[in-house]
């Protein structure tokens, strides 16, 4: 065999070992290859975990069903607009029994709170709808906590300047020219009183005369009626004008309660302004002892003696004007749960709840509830 022929077998040789270790290394690799990727699924499949908590457990009364039924306790005409200087004492002691109830509450409410919050925090990834309704719900009763917190406190803060406001009176002193342009209400007929002699009627069918056209009960204001004893000569129409500028003016409780006056008929009012005779006064105010001289709230009656709205009193002098504010203001004061105080110092106004009828005690005599202003405003 000559040397080319043995060179020729030696590559083909070559080339054949290469060929099988070539395809021997390849085999190999890719096993290798399979048996990883089995391992790795293996290793994931083997430390997946089933994870299971325990389901939401809602209150048996919501804190809102709570509200509503703690709030189902106030009284209709307590219902609340405006001011809570709005309210009379009555009215502001109802609250205070339901918002102090509330307070006694907020200890188990602000509990579940608190597990809701931690509830959410630890399963919020796994909710089922209804579990996160009432998750949701419950993560609002800190803030209505908080609002209900703060009435209580606004109702017990009116409540004591309203039993305690003699001891607190800071004395306002005015000048004359101010307390003389305090009459300006935009009528004469404060001067008069609508005393119409014309019109006095010693038989009548009717035991009251009411102003007419009257408006519907609104329960976004105060809704007072009317009614005069037909023997006093009153003119129907000039009173419903007259208390209509005094109880709405901006000297006045208009200011203080944040909430306006409107003319009803009797029967839809919150409460009524009669004006009496001296005898008839004494029957509508008893028990309260009013020796046909004074006026008087009687529940929901403002009676005014008609002696009084006549002739004034003593310290006013002449001036029938401040009086005839006075009086009625006096009244309405009554109304809003207001008691009676005294002089505050020699030569300030006299305080609207002051007694005037019977003296201003150094005081100068005014008409205007200009104490309960800065005391509902200022805590002053």
């Amino acid at each position: 065999m000559n040397q080319t022929l043995k060179s020729s077998l030696l590559l083909i040789s070559l080339l054949g070992v290469s060929f099988f270790a070539f395809r021997f290394l390849t085999n190999s690799l890719n096993q290798q290859g399979e048996t990883t990727v089995v391992e790795t699924t293996l290793v994931t499949t083997t430390t997946q975990k089933q994870v299971t908590t325990e389901n939401f457990k809602p209150l048996e009364t919501t804190f809102d069903d709570f509200i509503d039924d703690e709030l189902a306790l106030i009284t209709d005409s307590c219902i609340k607009f405006g001011s809570w200087f709005s309210l009379s004492e009555e009215c502001l002691n109802e609250w205070f029994l339901v918002l102090n109830n509330i307070e006694e509450k907020s200890t188990l409410y602000l509990s579940h709170y608190d597990y809701a919050l931690n509830y959410f925090l630890s399963n919020n990834q796994s909710l089922n709808k209804s579990d996160l309704n009432n998750i949701l719900a419950s993560l609002e009763i800190e803030t209505k906590l908080t609002i209900w917190n703060e009435k209580l406190i606004e109702v017990t803060n009116v409540l004591n300047i309203k039993s305690v406001q003699e001891e607190t009176s800071t004395a306002i002193f005015l000048d004359s020219a101010i307390v003389n342009k305090s009459k300006n209400i935009g009528t004469s007929d404060l001067n008069s009183g609508c005393i119409d002699s014309n019109l006095i009627s010693t038989v009548s069918e009717q035991e009251w005369i009411e102003p007419e056209n009257v408006n519907s009960k609104d329960d976004e204001k105060f809704n007072y009626g009317i009614r005069i004893e037909p023997s006093l000569g009153l003119d129907p129409l000039c009173i419903k004008n007259l208390l209509f500028l005094i109880l709405n003016n901006d000297l006045g409780w208009k200011n203080v309660a944040n909430k306006s006056f409107q003319l009803t008929s009797a029967e839809d009012s919150d409460y009524i302004y009669i004006f009496a005779s001296p005898d008839k006064t004494d029957e509508l105010c008893a028990p309260i002892e009013t020796n046909s001289i004074y006026s008087c709230r009687n529940e929901n009656n403002i009676v005014l003696n008609f002696f009084r709205w006549q002739e004034g009193a003593v310290d006013f002098k002449n001036d029938m004007e401040t009086y005839r504010i006075y009086l009625i203001n006096h009244e309405t004061g009554h109304i809003l749960g207001w008691g009676h105080v005294g002089c505050p110092k020699e030569g300030a106004v006299a305080p609207v709840m002051m007694q005037q009828s019977k003296g201003t005690d150094g005081c100068v005599p005014y008409g205007w509830p200009v104490y309960e202003t800065v005391k509902s405003k200022y805590n002053r």
